[in-house]
């Protein structure tokens, strides 16, 4: 499949990481205040359900998350729910390589050189676990591509809304490329042994100190607008729109809600990715790389730290033509792309304690 790069809306400057996307996420406090009073307000019901049914309090902090990385005017509200509770001082954030291709890197993690990414509040710090994993991790696993970082929008889409529940937060940032189940599950093994003798010697912990936040859209569904996705198996019509959320809801309940399991997100891997050929979809989840990695991933070091299986919440779902959007045409935010029966993206938010 081609691989065309975005083109980066502002450059990094030294050690400070730019942005790509200026268009769908907030670069200033006042933006990002502005937008996290929104989706407090809108979801506030929605926010008070998943707390009742869980038996949650606003201080419940997970080891674990995946969030949307669409435009905060479309997914904002489902960012919201899942952020909140992410609540660690250093944040691993996975997210997938959309242009690794391009740079012709398979089969190993992408980590980036920047001393810091920029956030809406303030730059935010990359942690210094991140060498010290490094040190950990096998040669052969592992990549530091700056050009790779710089071009990726999956992961600076999580950082206003991280920072804007927490001012203090420092990251690592890790991109999963294409990589077969077998790859994938070492990969998710050696940065959980490597997270995990780093933990032991500062005695961290998880869900205070440490937490995992994956990066990942679900279905890019539609025959008009897509790069290289063509992907509209039940039609481009309110029946093919009920019938892609069906099948997300199912993919969740099934593979990522309940006890986590190796054998659960192998099924879920299978389902996603043609396991004769990796280079095809079979579900266009955005994340169908980075999602099966980052919680499996996430569940072998709440093994190894804890000693326990690490349990999947579904928290939100919904779409680019679920919500009502956001009004930030005033800030000067706005779509990245179109949101219509012939082009929609679904999203999730499920969380991990």
């Amino acid at each position: 499949m081609e691989r065309v790069l975005q083109r980066v809306a502002i450059p990094s400057n030294g050690g400070l990481r730019g942005l790509v996307d200026i268009v769908g996420f907030p670069q200033t406090a006042e933006q990002m205040t502005a937008i996290g009073g929104m989706c407090e307000r809108a979801e506030k019901d929605e926010l008070a359900a998943v707390r009742q049914r869980y038996g949650w309090t606003e201080d419940a902090k997970l080891v674990a998350g995946w969030s949307p990385h669409d435009d905060y005017m479309l997914a904002g509200r489902v960012y919201a729910h899942i952020a909140r509770y992410i609540k660690a001082r250093t944040v691993i954030l996975i997210g997938n390589a959309h242009w690794s291709e391009a740079f012709g890197v398979r089969g190993k993690l992408i980590f980036d050189d920047f001393e810091r990414w920029r956030g809406p509040y303030a730059p935010v710090r990359v942690s210094s676990a991140r060498a010290e994993i490094l040190a950990h991790l096998p040669a052969s696993s592992q990549t530091v591509s700056r050009p790779i970082m710089e071009t990726e929008h999956s992961l600076e889409a999580l950082i206003p809304f991280l920072q804007y529940y927490n001012r203090d937060v420092e990251i690592v940032p890790i991109l999963v490329p294409f990589m077969p189940w077998n790859d994938l599950h070492a990969r998710a093994a050696e940065l959980s042994q490597a997270l995990a003798a780093v933990m032991a010697a500062h005695r961290w912990t998880l869900g205070q100190d440490v937490a995992v936040f994956v990066s990942g859209d679900g279905q890019h569904y539609g025959d008009y607008g897509w790069s290289y996705y063509n992907y509209h198996p039940s039609g481009c019509d309110g029946v093919g729109y009920v019938k892609a959320t069906e099948l997300d809801q199912r993919l969740v309940s099934s593979y990522l809600a309940g006890a986590v399991s190796s054998d659960k997100l192998k099924g879920l891997f299978s389902e996603l990715v043609n396991q004769e050929d990796i280079d095809q979809y079979k579900v266009t989840w955005c994340g169908r790389f980075a999602v099966p990695f980052g919680v499996q991933f996430a569940g072998l070091l709440t093994e190894a730290v804890e000693h326990r299986t690490l349990t999947g919440y579904p928290l939100r779902e919904g779409t680019s033509l679920s919500f009502p959007w956001l009004p930030l045409e005033s800030m000067k935010l706005g779509l990245t792309g179109d949101a219509n029966l012939h082009h929609f993206v679904t999203y999730q938010a499920v969380g991990f304690k």
